[in-house]
């Protein structure tokens, strides 16, 4: 059994009465993980501040951010542009998908976007004219809250994260690129 502040949930799109599944994220014990919901490829920001992309079993860029344990602020962990036109004949029927109550189901057509940040407290995010219809989501959990937000883009151009890191990164301090050993 999941241990308090312990969340795990699904992000999925309706498309034609067929739920693709986009993501899958988890906040557990350890850190925040966001998933694809087609590949091996995921994020992992772990409690002591250790930030990794993974794609397969390379992990490509790794950062030092905040602790998540004494997290302060905001800051975007992954910001997309999501393309789907149809589901694939994989994706399962909506009436036939088990949904739980925290999974996400969103109905946008045509490109979106999605981000994902954390915040020291549970906000509302004020409207901005690039994210057309604009829809969030808050999920409580252990420090800090999970923030979705999903949105029509009004541009062929992907806005810039809406909280980007306060800290500089340097590669070889707290970034870095094809890094074999531990950080």
């Amino acid at each position: 059994m999941p241990s308090s502040g312990d969340i795990k949930f699904r992000i999925y799109l309706r498309r034609f009465g067929r739920l693709v599944k986009l993501f899958k994220l988890q906040r557990s014990k350890s850190g925040i993980y966001i998933f694809s919901g087609k590949s091996a490829n995921y994020i992992s920001y772990h409690e002591d501040g250790r930030y990794w992309i993974r794609f397969g079993n390379s992990k490509p860029v790794k950062k030092l951010r905040q602790p998540l344990s004494s997290f302060k602020g905001q800051e975007t962990l992954y910001v997309t542009c999501i393309t789907i036109l149809e589901p694939m004949p994989w994706d399962r029927d909506e009436n036939s998908q088990r949904l739980q109550s925290e999974d996400i189901v969103l109905d946008l057509d045509g490109n979106f976007g999605l981000e994902v940040a954390i915040s020291d407290n549970a906000i509302t995010l004020p409207t901005l004219p690039e994210r057309l219809n604009s829809i969030t989501y808050i999920k409580q959990c252990r420090p800090p809250f999970l923030v979705i937000e999903a949105f029509q883009l009004s541009s062929n151009m992907l806005p810039p994260p809406r909280f980007p890191s306060g800290e500089k990164s340097v590669e070889g301090v707290n970034l870095f690129f094809d890094h074999t050993g531990k950080i």
